[in-house]
């Protein structure tokens, strides 16, 4: 029998082992959770506002939580040398982009390189973390969508406590350490917001597609909180982008009820029409509760952004950078860094141009973006012919069209801080090589039927 099922033993020595235990379990969560909030969300329930505190006095302890992370990851990978090594030689494509960005280092300024190196060392910490987490969801057979809802979940309730007890702190502005955590960042907690509402949506688009009870009550009270969060960030473009995400969830099930859909439109246009003309949202702010902020409304520029785009890409030209950029970390910056030679007060604030695309562009040139479309296109392709049946596909979907959606305005695409990319390349690993998971899971299942027959 053993020479007729070769692999049948191994798969059923690995049963017993498929579950996962509760250190890995606890591992998995508090990555996930490290890597979307910051290791700041504990400086908050220590009652830190920020408002007083110097970003350099707490850098050693976002060092310190990042480097304990990555060790136990680096043990992960360790532990299982085999599924690494082949993990490694499968992600091909962005292991060439990762060549590109440490490349690029060599076109930095003298006066950034430390910060250039500084952002080469974020990329191959999260890089590590991706790494790991992936073998653990193969090795135990996790569902990501499903264990990141649960994390997003557990994250909105911590986030309703902390608002609960340190209500006059509110959500701060100061940025601590390296990280632009929901807790600090208007954007970031948009961001989150998004996500949540997303993998919310996926999830019971999944589940209805199955018949399976679906627990309306938990879905609409996390779905309202995430949507509170948004309008306490007051991100405007996050909230266009929850628009979109449930247009996207009723196309996919309504399909010909074209009177649902109106519905939903109608419903759509009342609400941008009543976030462009409030004038009393100002209940809930960042940094404290009372600040009075511009109401949602935005004009054709969003909000400057399509100044700054065109700054941006004139400077680029002006400096003949169009073909390789100014290398990772090269262009935004204070004193001595190109952008401050940009006549726009904004920028000494912003450190970005909002735009994924284009931030690429300053930093890789048309070298890193060719190569980014190209990986994008292969994404898109292999995403397209996945079958929909499953957790993760359908959470694939929703995802990708989010992360596209928020870089028009925002920039996520290889930024080593912004939580979305760390998601998006591991999300990129599973698209680029369905294979390594989707045959591991088939052959284990196959055993484990012939165990019971």
């Amino acid at each position: 029998m053993q020479s007729v099922y070769p692999k049948r033993d191994f798969f059923l020595r690995q049963k017993n082992s498929t579950k996962p235990n509760l250190s890995v379990l606890l591992l998995i969560h508090l990555q996930l959770i490290n890597i979307i909030t910051g290791p700041d969300i504990i400086l908050k329930f220590l009652g830190f506002r920020y408002d007083d505190v110097a970003e350099i006095g707490l850098g050693w302890f976002t060092f310190s939580v990042n480097f304990l992370f990555i060790l136990l990851d680096v043990f992960v990978l360790l532990n299982n040398k085999t599924k690494s090594l082949k993990l490694i030689l499968e992600v091909k494509k962005i292991g060439f982009f990762l060549v590109l960005i440490f490349l690029s280092s060599f076109l930095v300024l003298e006066n950034l390189f430390e910060q250039s190196l500084n952002l080469i060392f974020l990329t191959i910490g999260y890089s590590i973390k991706i790494c790991s987490l992936i073998i653990l969801f193969d090795k135990y057979n996790i569902e990501f969508s499903s264990i990141l809802l649960k994390v997003l979940k557990i994250l909105m309730i911590v986030m309703l406590v902390y608002l609960v007890i340190f209500f006059g702190n509110g959500f701060s502005t100061t940025l601590i350490g390296r990280y632009q955590s929901v807790f600090n960042q208007p954007n970031t907690l948009g961001q989150f917001s998004s996500l949540a509402i997303a993998t919310l949506f996926s999830e019971r688009l999944y589940i209805s597609r199955k018949n399976k009870k679906f627990n309306n009550y938990s879905f609409f009270f996390f779905l309202s909180t995430a949507i509170a969060f948004v309008i306490i960030s007051q991100s405007f473009t996050n909230f266009l982008l929850i628009i979109l995400i449930v247009l996207m969830y009723f196309f996919y099930v309504l399909k010909n009820k074209m009177l649902h859909v109106l519905l939903l439109i109608s419903i759509a246009l009342f609400s941008f029409f009543f976030f462009t003309n409030s004038k009393d949202l100002s209940f809930l702010s960042f940094s404290d509760v009372n600040v009075t902020s511009s109401n949602f409304n935005r004009d054709l520029t969003l909000t400057g952004r399509t100044q700054i785009w065109r700054d941006v890409l004139d400077k680029v030209q002006f400096d003949d950078k169009t073909l390789c950029g100014y290398g990772i970390g090269g262009f935004w910056g204070k004193t001595g860094a190109p952008s401050s030679k940009i006549d726009n007060a904004l920028f000494a604030e912003i450190g970005q141009s909002h735009n994924g695309m284009i931030d690429l562009y300053t930093q890789y040139g048309l070298v890193g973006i060719s190569l980014f479309v190209y990986i994008l296109f292969t994404i898109l392709k292999k995403l397209s012919k996945l079958k929909s049946n499953s957790a993760q596909v359908i959470f694939l979907n929703f995802f990708f069209v989010l992360f596209l959606f928020n870089n028009l305005v925002e920039s996520s695409y290889l930024q080593p801080k912004n939580f979305l990319n760390i998601i998006f390349i591991l999300n990129t690993i599973y698209i680029l090589n369905p294979k390594y998971l989707l045959e591991f899971r088939k052959a284990r299942l196959n055993a484990i039927n012939i165990s019971q027959s």
